[in-house]
């Protein structure tokens, strides 16, 4: 969904026109992290934006890379981490061609990743998701469902098009409804954690 250059215009415009760039890291992830359900790893933010998770993770004891196509939003993720004197990684890239080598992370974090890339794409994210995680790494998904009225902004998933691009290669942990904050109120999505095969 948008090309590199539609994402740049997205991430250079005001920040709170930019609907799901809320400030703060989902609830659901402040909920893994505090139940102690993911110990500090190395981790992956993919389609990372401003960086408010990474940041979060980084706080957290993790040692963390992130990944955004758009330059202008790793730009703001950087301010971000300089200001919470945090380390991360930041790296301009397409998450169908992430620029680390096999088995690197314990835990991938994924908020509105998944759900930005058309049905013929997502097996080619899985199987690039599953090569720079290691065995028995953890992958958090968040993405709108289908259960969200409406067809603008991101696709929307059904359990089914979770299980069919994802179980051949995860260990699938349950599908749960969420609501995803953003600026404009919230919307209906899945969370899934999942552990590679």
């Amino acid at each position: 969904m948008g090309d590199q250059d539609w994402w740049n215009e997205v991430y250079s415009g005001p920040r709170e026109e930019i609907p799901w760039d809320i400030g703060v890291p989902s609830e659901q992830l402040v909920e893994l992290i505090e139940k102690g359900e993911i110990k500090p790893c190395p981790a992956l933010d993919i389609c990372c934006g401003t960086g408010t998770e990474a940041i979060y993770l980084a706080k957290n004891g993790f040692k963390v890379s992130a990944i955004d196509i758009s330059k202008e939003a790793i730009k703001i993720a950087e301010k971000k981490a300089k200001e919470a004197e945090v380390k991360v990684d930041f790296r301009v890239g397409n998450v169908l061609e992430i620029p680390f080598q096999d088995n690197s992370f314990g835990f991938v974090n994924d908020r509105g990743c998944f759900h930005v890339f058309a049905s013929e794409y997502r097996k080619w994210f899985a199987d690039e998701i599953h090569r720079v995680m290691r065995p028995h790494g953890v992958y958090f998904l968040r993405c709108f469902s289908d259960k969200e009225l409406g067809d603008w902004g991101p696709y929307r998933i059904s359990k089914e098009e979770i299980i069919n691009t994802f179980s051949d290669l995860f260990e699938i942990f349950g599908i749960d409804d969420i609501k995803l904050n953003g600026r404009r109120g919230s919307h209906r999505g899945y969370k899934c954690l999942m552990k590679k095969k």
